[in-house]
């Protein structure tokens, strides 16, 4: 199974390899129907979902005596059927809120929340509206026994663990709120992430969550537990498919059925449900929520240690962490995320899309910005609800790349650990600030020997085939593929006085570009534009002796005079001449194996050291294929790699150091390249190419 720097299990964790290996055996061999229905596999099928009930209960360690099931779509689903069907009890004020109360209040009709919570329940305000009296959005400091007022017909939304920062809220606040007439709604969907729920220490009247938060597969179901003795506080006034006993078309009569199938409108999702047990399977072999929960906040403290150690040359510390007080933080206090942001050396901020980007050449994989709880972005990051509406009107939306106004972040970064979370994820992460965000002249990154290229899943963000050997070239989304590699890639080659020039002997080249139009006509300019040729690829050429290439000897035609006299007077040189592969050979002007690969992080790493344009450096290397998403430097021992479900063997490393810059030996470059890498390796004879293999 894949397992590259994932951290983003709060967004969703990941199911295990044998997880879905145990999935799609049971998916072959299992057939369901509608629950409806009454024949044998109809009744089957409701023999499973009523199984899939009972093991959801033993797992929260509860039964049916006190919880009911309904399944759902997710948790904001779950979260809606609450708010849409709970009995408010009558208003006592006419029209609508028009202002959210920082306190709770008292009397009948309430709705509170935490100012900490998902937008899925802060979007539920507006559900019960036209409902209550008030609406209230409060801290939970304002959450004691002596500021709870008396209610009835009152709801509260309870987050448990916030998905900004992973602060776990005291659930014993739930029996405090029960005492004084509220009914508790558990948003448990970030909590059950990554620690158990018992619902015998603690009896909320609703929970609801998401399934794929705690297995990773399957997504699309979710559920919503209500306390039996709480049942009669919510109150369903419409039915659907599936939900009624009795109904008339031609009349408002209708009777809905039992509890749980009342709630379930339409057809559920029967296989999801099936697939549960393979869910809770899993959980049971990484030894119970509980080793769960230890080993994720063991990773999240090392990640923090990590973190707060990092500091720029002057003193000031790279990064700004935020959550609750260190002295307040144990695994019952603090779920394993971390919040956070980047720091220059100035004290301003790296906005969050620049620290993703440099994530995504690393190979890691994180979330950003608000995470949908703009409460506990304001909160942590000094955000009011004047900026909120300035910001908009600057043109911020949910979701963009507007990281920094007037300097300040507008949202963070975000890591959360797993079951499957390993401490080389954050050695890889480490890896990636120091490279790109810690303002030093040399970089000693973590070891990362024990890291596997298998283990991640590169994506190719450039193609180039470079029609004349040592000539630059362009990008294209795709190239025809032939037995020599991309379509026309190396397909001719400059001379002079019969000898082949190279760039590492004659940068002159760099001067060219060289793109094939239409696969018609061969077009080379100078660098500066100033001057163009173009050659058709139907033009009769004259046959040349054969040439030996990359120790290869080739049969080809020479372009003429005129194309010659052109490379004359572009590089300044005398004798040169432009010779073509003829079209008989099967070969072409590149070493034995067919592509160059190169990989982005090891480049913006040199390009780091050296000063140097990443795009620049790109093009120097005239590699085939650009990778992103490998950690710096792990290629140097690839045999194989995988890319986009294509496997590529390594032929060999290519010590490119002369490409980027004429003035770096190879001797020199070997020690930069140890430098970057915190390494003494020396082996004498291997070659290499920062982030470049022939493939």
């Amino acid at each position: 199974m894949f397992q590259m720097p994932y951290l983003d299990h709060a967004g969703s964790t990941l199911p295990s390899k044998t997880q879905l290996e145990e999935l799609a055996k049971i998916q072959t061999q299992l057939i369901l129907a509608n629950p409806h229905s009454h024949h044998s596999t109809a009744i089957k099928t409701q023999q499973i979902v009523s199984s899939a009930r009972h093991r959801i209960l033993r797992y929260f360690n509860t039964t049916a005596d006190d919880y009911f099931v309904v399944f759902t779509n997710n948790t904001t689903h779950a979260l809606k059927i609450v708010a849409e069907n709970f009995n408010f009890g009558q208003k006592t004020q006419e029209g609508v809120v028009s202002e959210i109360s920082t306190i709770l209040k008292g009397g009948s009709s309430n709705f509170a929340y935490f100012n900490d919570s998902h937008h899925s329940v802060v979007g539920l305000r507006h559900v019960v509206l036209g409902k209550v009296d008030t609406i209230s959005c409060v801290n939970e400091d304002v959450v004691t026994e002596n500021n709870i007022p008396e209610v009835e017909n009152s709801l509260f939304v309870f987050t448990a663990m916030s998905n900004f920062c992973g602060k776990k809220y005291y659930l014993n606040l739930i029996e405090k709120l029960q005492n004084k007439g509220w009914s508790v709604c558990v948003d448990a969907a970030a909590l059950v992430s990554s620690t158990p729920l018992d619902l015998t220490a603690h009896h909320p009247n609703f929970v609801a969550f998401s399934f794929y938060k705690i297995f990773g597969y399957p997504t699309g179901i979710g559920a919503l537990l209500v306390r039996k003795d709480s049942s009669k506080s919510i109150e369903k006034t419409s039915f659907a498919g599936g939900t009624v006993q009795s109904v008339d078309e031609m009349t408002m009569h209708f009777v809905l059925r039992d509890f749980e199938r009342a709630y379930e409108e339409g057809t559920i999702n029967s296989y999801g449900i099936a697939q549960l047990q393979k869910g809770f399977e899993e959980i049971e072999r990484c030894g119970g929520m509980k080793a769960i929960q230890s080993h994720t906040y063991d990773l999240r403290s090392k990640a923090v240690q990590m973190l707060q150690s990092k500091t720029h040359p002057n003193g000031k510390k790279v990064i700004e962490i935020y959550s609750q007080p260190d002295n307040q933080v144990s695994p019952e206090t603090q779920g394993a995320i971390v919040a956070f942001n980047l720091m220059r050396p100035d004290n301003g901020y790296y906005g969050y899309t620049e620290v993703e980007k440099m994530c995504a050449i690393f190979g890691i994989e994180l979330r950003t910005g608000c995470f949908c709880n703009i409460g506990a972005c304001k909160k942590y990051l000094g955000i009011t609800s004047e900026m909120i509406k300035e910001n908009m009107s600057k043109g911020k939306r949910c979701g963009d790349e507007i990281d920094l106004i007037n300097g300040r972040p507008t949202g963070a970064v975000r890591i959360s650990f797993g079951r499957m979370s390993t401490e080389q994820d954050i050695e890889v992460l480490e890896q990636m600030i120091d490279t790109c965000f810690v303002s030093s002249d040399r970089v000693f990154s973590p070891s990362l020997q024990n890291l596997k290229i298998d283990s991640f899943l590169p994506t190719v963000v450039n193609l180039f085939s470079f029609p004349i050997k040592s000539v630059g070239s362009v990008a294209k989304r795709s190239y025809e593929l032939t037995p020599r590699g991309f379509k026309h890639d190396r397909e001719f080659l400059i001379v002079k006085d019969d000898v082949t020039l190279n760039l590492k002997m004659h940068p002159e080249l760099c001067r060219l570009t060289a793109t094939i139009v239409n696969d018609e006509e061969l077009h080379i300019q100078t660098f500066d534009q100033n001057d163009n040729l173009f050659i058709p690829m139907s033009l009769s050429l004259k046959e040349n002796d054969a040439k030996v290439v990359c120790k290869k000897t080739i049969a080809t035609l020479d372009c003429g005079d005129k194309v010659g006299q052109w490379l004359e007077n572009a590089l300044d040189m005398t004798n040169c001449r432009l010779l073509r592969v003829a079209e008989e050979s099967t070969k072409n002007f590149v070493q034995d194996s067919p592509f160059l690969l190169i990989n982005e992080a090891s480049v913006y790493m040199l390009a780091r050291h050296i000063n140097m344009d990443v795009q620049d450096i790109l093009t120097r290397f005239r590699s085939n294929i650009v990778v992103r998403g490998l950690p710096p430097f792990i290629e140097d021992t690839a045999k194989r790699l995988s890319i986009e479900n294509l496997e590529f063997e390594v032929f060999e490393r290519k010590l490119a150091s002369n490409y980027v810059c004429s003035g770096l030996g190879g001797r020199q470059m070997h020690s930069m390249r140890n430098d970057m890498r915190g390494s003494d390796d020396r082996r004498e004879g291997s070659e290499f190419a920062v982030g470049a293999s022939r493939l």
